[in-house]
C-alpha cells in the first residue's frame, strides 16, 4: 500500500484515459493512436509517481535504508557503527633454544585455511634460551567471519621466519564485526531520543550499550536493586562474552559517564546467562526433488545455521522450534522429525546457546 501517492497502474492508467476523454468530450476507440500515446505517457507518469513514493518512504525511519538511513541517523546524532577487525593471540615456537634473541617481525601473517589471514600487530622478540613467545595478531580485513577460530585452529605460518617451526593461536579470535546492518542501525536511531535523558530510562542504557562496540548484538537492562542497574550482553554470532572481554569494559565506560546516568546509579555489566539447547533431528526430501538432493541438503544446512543465529543473538527470546521447521521446509525438506529443541520460555537475562547440532538427511520420504 502506498503512503504518499497512488501508484496502482490499474487505477492510474484508466484515469488518464478517462480524464483525456472528458476534457475533449470524446470516446477513444481501442486502437486510437491517442489512446496508445496515453498508455506510453502513463508508463512515464507511473515511473515519476513511484519515484515520489520512494522518496517519501525513504524519509520515514521504518522504510529508509542505506545512505538515506545514514542521513536520518545524523539528524539525531547517531552514526552507523563501522566494521572492525578481529584479534587473536598467537604463540610462535622455535625448533630449539637459540644463543641469540629471535625476532618475529610485525606483520608476520598466519592463516587457518589459506583464505583467512591474521598479521602480528607488533614485533615479537623471543629471548635467547627460550623457545616460545606470544603476540597479538589482527585480521587483515574487517568482518565477523574472522571470529570464532578456537585455540589451535590457526596453525599455518605464511611468512617464514628463521628458527620458527610452528605457530598456533592460544585464544579464540574475536572482535571482528561487519558494518552495522540497517535493522540494527534503525533500532538505535529509534532509541536515540531516550539517550537525551539522564534520568536513567532503560532505553537510554540500551542505546549507549548497543552503541559501545560493533560486536554487541543485544542487551537487556534491568534494575538489580535500588541504585544498581544491570546490563546483560550477548555479542554478534550469539557469543556470550567472558567477564574480561573488552566489550564488557566498553559498555561499562559508555553507560557510566556522569552525563549519561544519574549520580545514584551504579552500572554493572555482565554476560548474558546461557540456556543450553541442542539441535537434533532427521529430514527427508520429496521424490520429485531427488535430482536436487545435494542442493537441498546444502540449503537445509544453511537454514539450520541461520536459525542458530536467529535464536542466539537476542536475549530473552523464547526457544522456538517452529521457526527452525519453517526454515527447513522453505529450504526444500519434505518431512522433518525434530527431536530437539522444544519450546521453552527464557528468563529476560537468558540467551539460548546451541551446544551441538545433528540434523541427519534420510533420503526420499
Amino acid at each position: 500500500m502506498s503512503l504518499f501517492v497512488n501508484i496502482d497502474p490499474e487505477q492510474i492508467m484508466p484515469q488518464l484515459v478517462s480524464d483525456f476523454e472528458g476534457y475533449l468530450g470524446i470516446t477513444l476507440a481501442a486502437g486510437d493512436q491517442r489512446r496508445q500515446f496515453l498508455q506510453g505517457f502513463g508508463y512515464v507518469f507511473m515511473t515519476l509517481l513511484q519515484s515520489i513514493e520512494a522518496t517519501g518512504e525513504a524519509n520515514l525511519l521504518e522504510y529508509s535504508a542505506g545512505a538515506q538511513l545514514d542521513k536520518l541517523g545524523a539528524l539525531v546524532g547517531v552514526t552507523r557503527l563501522p566494521a572492525d577487525y578481529a584479534d587473536v593471540t598467537m604463540q610462535f615456537m622455535l625448533s630449539n633454544a637459540q644463543n641469540q634473541a629471535v625476532t618475529i617481525p610485525q606483520g608476520t601473517r598466519v592463516t587457518p585455511d589459506g583464505v583467512i589471514f591474521f598479521a602480528t600487530t607488533a614485533a615479537l622478540t623471543i629471548p635467547s634460551g627460550q623457545t616460545t613467545g606470544s603476540v597479538t595478531a589482527q585480521s587483515t580485513a574487517t568482518g565477523a567471519q574472522y571470529n570464532g577460530y578456537l585455540p589451535g585452529q590457526i596453525t599455518t605460518l605464511v611468512d617464514g621466519v628463521p628458527y620458527v617451526t610452528s605457530v598456533a593461536n592460544t585464544t579464540e579470535s574475536s572482535g571482528g564485526a561487519d558494518v552495522e546492518s540497517d535493522d540494527s542501525y534503525r533500532e538505535r536511531i529509534q532509541k536515540a531520543p531516550l539517550a537525551f535523558s539522564t534520568a536513567g530510562p532503560a532505553g537510554a542504557y540500551e542505546y549507549f550499550a548497543l552503541s559501545a562496540d560493533p560486536s554487541v548484538a543485544d542487551v537487556y537492562v534491568t534494575q538489580i536493586s535500588a541504585g544498581v542497574v544491570g546490563i546483560y550482553v550477548v555479542k554478534t554470532g550469539g557469543v556470550i562474552p567472558e567477564e574480561d572481554d573488552p566489550v564488557i569494559a566498553a559498555i561499562e565506560a559508555a553507560c557510566s559517564a556522569n552525563t549519561r546516568r544519574p549520580l545514584t546509579d551504579n552500572v554493572q555489566v555482565s554476560p548474558a546467562v546461557a540456556s543450553n539447547i541442542t539441535i537434533e533431528g532427521q529430514y527427508w526430501i520429496s521424490s520429485n526433488d531427488e535430482a536436487r538432493a545435494d542442493s537441498i541438503q546444502a540449503a537445509v544446512t544453511q537454514a539450520v545455521a541461520d536459525y542458530t543465529l536467529w535464536q542466539t543473538e537476542q536475549i530473552g527470546k523464547a526457544v522456538n522450534p517452529d521457526e527452525l521447521l519453517k526454515r527447513m521446509y522453505n529450504a526444500g525438506a519434505n518431512r522433518v522429525v525434530l527431536t530437539s529443541p522444544t519450546y521453552a520460555a527464557l528468563q529476560p537475562q537468558q540467551v539460548a546457546q546451541v551446544t551441538s547440532t545433528s540434523m541427519t538427511y534420510q533420503g526420499v520420504g
